[in-house]
């Protein structure tokens, strides 16, 4: 079976798998480290994580028994202050903890020996992790429960800038942190290490597969995994290989979080004119699988995200866009989950619902340039459609121009 057809017959499972759900606040999630917060921006979201924000364990453990909370505990304010729940990731281990303490990570741009784990926890995963407990029985102690909602194992394990040890070393880290935060807050969610695809864009979770194969299903609430694609739609592929995969090992009802995802690739980010139809449709596509959360990555990187320029003080065309389709989403009910139309396999559609009969459909063209459409037949009950810049348009013969960028048709004026 060749990749495209592979690809499709993903995309139709996942769908038939993929209940009606309405789309709630707490779908839409956001990594900032930035001022202003995003909230007095006027960009909502529902959940904050803590990647990229320098509160790290090496951050904050600068050495043995010593702790500078001075950072963690001004985000977390943000956080309690404008309602939004905490994800922290606790990962990267300080050099004077790391089993290759000189060792370069993250090709140099952070402190060497992070991405390697801890010297009392052996490869098998046997030893005593005390260094890990003893930060975790920190943090916990300080920040008190119900401040910190989730807690993420480590960050991208399956790439070596990102992890240097092996699955069992982070199974047993993982069983640690769940212990010790438990007994402070019974409340808090584990979040499995989030693997971004074999290869860091690949669409398989062959990482995944051989953490739950190693046991580490039995402490985690949550699956994770990462979402940055090259196109788009190729998401719902990842997500079908997660679910496949939970499945293999009987983690099936468990929630999916997608803890870090944008468009493809952080040291060469696509074109600015492009980012604002590819964030829509990458949000359009997590919303036709079961993940329940989708965190951007980030509300001010230039590179990712990019919703806030920072340098003059203003929101980008992501961020107005994020705004538009933040708004048209959130209340909606996925009636159908986006898919290649059966009549045009580049043409790309999903429909939602809401209250008083309102109806609304997604489409666009994964094959179309930007700045070329297509001509294409609508159903007779769309009457206007808006685009991601604000413009209203009405529906005349029941066709539209379809392009690279979603456009949202309605059934009421």
């Amino acid at each position: 079976m060749g990749t495209m057809k592979r690809s499709i017959l993903a995309i139709v499972l996942l769908i038939a798998s993929t209940a009606a759900a309405q789309i709630s606040p707490e779908f839409f999630g956001m990594h900032s480290s930035s001022y202003p917060w995003p909230t007095n921006a006027g960009v909502p979201f529902s959940s904050w994580r803590s990647v990229s924000s320098v509160v790290k364990w090496s951050d904050i453990n600068t050495a043995p028994g010593v702790y500078d909370w001075t950072r963690l505990d001004i985000l977390l304010a943000n956080t309690a202050t404008y309602g939004q729940s905490a994800l922290y990731t606790v990962y990267y281990t300080p050099s004077w903890a790391s089993q290759c303490p000189t060792c370069k990570c993250n090709a140099g741009v952070t402190a060497p020996g992070g991405c390697y784990p801890p010297v009392d926890v052996n490869a098998d995963g046997t030893g005593t992790d005390q260094d890990l407990k003893n930060f975790m029985t920190a943090l916990m102690q300080h920040v008190g429960p119900g401040k910190i909602q989730y807690l993420e194992v480590w960050n991208e394990p399956n790439i070596p800038i990102e992890w240097g040890g092996t699955t069992p070393q982070l199974v047993r880290m993982t069983k640690d942190i769940r212990t010790v935060a438990r007994a402070f807050d019974p409340n808090v969610q584990i979040v499995s290490p989030p693997e971004t695809g074999d290869g860091k864009h690949s669409l398989q979770m062959q990482w995944l597969d051989s953490y739950l194969a190693a046991g580490g299903g039995d402490y985690v609430d949550i699956i994770g995994l990462h979402g940055y694609v090259n196109f788009p739609e190729d998401i719902i592929t990842r997500v079908y290989n997660t679910t496949r995969v939970m499945a293999q090992y009987g983690q099936t009802g468990k929630p999916i979080y997608i803890t870090e995802g944008s468009w493809c690739c952080e040291h060469a980010p696509i074109k600015e004119k492009l980012q604002p139809g590819f964030s829509f449709r990458h949000f359009l596509s997590i919303l036709s699988t079961p993940v329940q959360r989708f965190y951007l990555f980030d509300f001010d990187a230039t590179n990712e995200g990019n919703l806030w320029d920072a340098e003059s003080s203003t929101m980008t065309a992501n961020g107005n866009a994020y705004n538009l389709f933040y708004n048209w989403l959130v209340g909606s009910t996925v009636t159908q989950p986006c898919a290649p139309q059966p009549s045009n396999k580049s043409v790309w559609t999903c429909t939602f619902s809401k209250a008083q009969g309102y109806q609304a459909q997604a489409i666009w063209s994964n094959t179309t340039p930007l700045g070329q459409t297509i001509t294409v037949s609508v159903p007779p009950q769309f009457v206007q459609y808006r685009d991601i810049y604000g413009h209203v348009h009405p529906i005349q013969n029941r066709q539209v121009q379809v392009g690279f960028e979603p456009i949202w048709m309605e059934n009421q004026m």
